[in-house]
């Protein structure tokens, strides 16, 4: 139930955890995340400033000494004139001449003698504004190239991104081709792009005014990349950049960054959203799954390692690969999955706790329970006590158990899968003349006597008493009981003694009267024969009555028997009667060995009273068929003779112990003897049968199961040597 639940809500958690890293991933949710672990990443590894790039700053000097902004345009002219001089690879010139003025020709012929330069767009501008963001016709003739100085910004205003391919050219991307013409040409031109920023202040700068003054030396710009723009304060554009440190980089100093990106291939390259979300996901999966491995307490420790290895993961990749995996989803969907998981695990679990709690204390107890206090406090505090009251009524329960256990009369040990002895009572302790617990049971049933001791089977101690070892399995180990039966042997053998006392004095009187009538048998007349077979009566009544008794008190002796020589040992001690009475007795089949699985004794005494019967039903001079079987691992031994039909009440059951009946000569009988016959044929895993055929024949059979060839003690014919007899 519990295991069901739990599971239930690890599914919940892990599609919520999936679902947040989803949409964390496509949103600027775990953005804050992502930007400062980038910011300071990439001040680990800076990218280097490149010589050929130098900066003429519009700087707070520069308008000291040329004037309030804006300039008249013969004084970028005049600068474009004296760069032109130098002979610069490329000018970027982040100016924005978007009105006439008087001094528009000096600056296109400026513009034409200093070829290239590359003048600034701006981005398109909304309906309906005036003004469309492109330098005058004639100026723009005269330049280069037009590119944007448009920028992208993230959500917390600071500027990472170059994005490329969105209609006019970059003018950063105008300038370095001018260098290199494969530069931001590569198959992710036109992705997405982290700039590799140099730190604040890396590129040569000069201020405009030493331009416009001459004062700087000649070839001072020769075969430079020269970016001109404002950093006044308050002139031009400014922007957040990672290494600024709060400070504003101006917009010229933004353009140098992007440009020697260009030309070095500085930059990093996003993950693509696919792999971002595999990334993110992994490392939630796998904690996920590690939940319903480990404990609270590994779960934690797991928890902040895989945080760690998402933020180590991305470093790695920004470091040495160049390429940006953001970790901020990722940490947010394992911060949300350890709540989560710590959150509806506890639910569950204090729910299974309460309600297994109501059940226990619905049950009826075997012990009188205590009065509990009321309890106080939130739920986990009020279960918490809860579940502490139940295991001390358990404690004390198994404290009772235990103590019963101890108190059995009989010795009692509990043994482990392992054979090792994990509880037992005093009258084990007292049987064995030590502590059982911990023992091995090997051990300790070796110091009984020697042999092995079989459940169920008898065995003798050195002091005399007879014990029975009973076992019972009971999950994950045994009970075994050693119970005392020399009480009960006593009783038998007094039974047995009783027995033999009473059959005793059942057969003294008549076996006197037998005498009596030898000695005056001519005395006697005709009435000694009836006197002789109603003794002869009683006495077979006596004898078969003390067999039956005594075969329900004792085991069969199980063993291979020689079947044939058991039916003409039988044959052969009812003889006299069969002979007197002119009866022929016919063998068939009772030749050679037919070996089975019985007791001697008893088969030869069931054999007899078949045999017995059959020559006292049979008129004299019939015949009685002993006929011997065998066939599906079984032999079957039948006797077979005329006799008058069975009476109604014993028509059903022959065997039936005490249902009227004829013993022959008109005197009744009470089936002893076929009562003994079948109790003694299905002690030894045989049956008997009867069948009365039409011609009057009557056919009472026994079945027994053949023994064996590999019986211990075969022969090296494989001839079982034979039990008894």
């Amino acid at each position: 139930m519990l295991y069901r639940r739990l599971i239930l809500e690890w599914a919940l958690v892990s599609l919520s955890a999936a679902l947040v890293v989803a949409a964390a991933t496509g949103s600027r949710v775990a953005a804050p995340i992502d930007h400062l672990l980038f910011d300071e990443l990439t001040r680990l590894r800076p990218q280097a400033a490149d010589d050929r790039i130098l900066l003429v700053e519009i700087d707070d000097a520069s308008l000291a000494a040329l004037g309030r902004w804006p300039w008249p345009r013969s004084i970028h002219a005049k600068a474009l004139e004296a760069l032109a001089r130098d002979r610069p690879a490329v000018i970027g010139y982040d100016i924005l001449f978007l009105e006439p003025a008087a001094d528009d020709a000096a600056l296109e012929a400026a513009l034409r003698h200093a070829f290239p330069v590359v003048l600034p767009v701006l981005p398109r501008r909304a309906p309906g504004e005036a003004g469309n963001g492109r330098p005058l016709p004639a100026i723009a003739s005269a330049a280069a190239g037009l590119g944007s100085v448009d920028v992208t910004t993230d959500s917390d205003g600071v500027v990472r991104r170059f994005a490329s391919g969105t209609g006019t050219p970059q003018m950063a991307e105008l300038i370095a081709r001018r260098i290199d013409p494969a530069a931001g040409r590569g198959r992710d031109a036109a992705a997405d792009r982290l700039i590799a920023f140099v730190p604040p202040g890396s590129f040569r700068r000069i201020p405009f005014s030493s331009l416009a003054d001459g004062s700087l030396p000649e070839v001072f710009a020769r075969g430079k990349i020269v970016l001109v723009g404002g950093s006044a304060a308050g002139l031009g554009d400014h922007f957040l950049v990672p290494h600024s440190a709060g400070k504003l980089m101006s917009g010229v100093e933004l353009q140098a960054n992007v440009v020697n990106a260009l030309l070095h291939d500085g930059f990093y390259r996003p993950l693509p959203p696919s792999w971002q979300l595999a990334l993110g996901l992994l490392p939630v999966l796998l904690l996920l799954i590690a939940f319903l491995r480990f404990g609270p307490s590994t779960n934690l420790r797991l928890s902040i390692l895989a945080a760690v290895s998402a933020l180590a993961l991305s470093t790695l990749l920004l470091v040495f690969g160049r390429l940006w995996f953001a970790p901020g989803a990722s940490v947010v969907g394992l911060v949300l999955v350890y709540s989560l998981w710590a959150w509806r695990r506890l639910a569950a679990v204090s729910d299974f706790m309460g309600e297994e709690i109501r059940r226990l204390h619905a049950e009826p107890g075997l012990l009188p329970a205590s009065p509990r206090p009321a309890r106080r406090g939130d739920m986990v505090n009020i279960e918490s006590n809860r579940l502490h009251d139940v295991i001390g009524q358990l404690r004390d329960l198994r404290a009772f158990v235990s103590e019963v256990l101890a108190r059995l009369p009989d010795a009692v040990c509990v043994v482990a899968e392992d054979g090792e002895v994990v509880m037992g009572n005093l009258a084990a302790d007292a049987l064995f003349g030590r502590a059982v617990r911990g023992e091995a049971l090997e051990s300790l049933l070796a110091t009984l006597g020697p042999g092995t001791i079989a459940p169920g089977a008898e065995f003798a101690l050195r002091d005399g008493r007879t014990l029975v070892m009973t076992r019972a399995p009971v999950g994950g180990g045994t009970i075994l009981r050693f119970i005392d039966i020399s009480e009960l042997k006593a009783a038998s053998r007094a039974r047995e003694e009783a027995l033999q006392f009473l059959s005793h004095d059942m057969r003294a009187p008549h076996v006197a009267i037998i005498a009596l009538l030898d000695r005056a048998a001519d005395d006697a007349g005709r009435l000694a024969p009836v006197i002789r077979q109603h003794v002869e009566h009683g006495l077979k009544l006596a004898d078969d009555f003390v067999e039956l008794a005594r075969l329900t008190g004792t085991a069969p002796q199980l063993g291979p028997v020689e079947l044939c020589g058991v039916a003409v040992e039988a044959i052969g001690l009812v003889w006299p009667l069969s002979s007197a009475r002119r009866i022929t007795i016919e063998e068939v089949g009772l030749t050679g060995e037919t070996w089975v699985t019985a007791d001697h004794a008893s088969l030869l005494r069931a054999l007899m009273n078949l045999l017995d019967n059959a020559v006292k039903f049979a008129a004299s001079g019939d015949r009685v068929t002993c006929r011997l079987e065998t066939g599906g691992g079984k032999a079957t031994v039948s006797v077979e003779g005329p006799g008058p039909d069975m009476p109604s009440e014993r028509a059903a059951d022959p065997f039936l112990a005490f249902a009227p009946g004829a013993a022959g000569g008109g005197i009744a009988s009470r089936g002893l003897g076929l009562a003994f016959v079948r109790a003694s044929i299905e002690r030894q895993n045989g049956a008997v049968g009867y069948e009365a055929r039409p011609d009057g024949i009557k056919a009472f059979s026994i079945v027994l199961p053949l023994a064996p060839a590999d019986w211990p003690g075969s022969d090296s014919d494989g001839n079982p040597a034979s039990a008894g007899g």
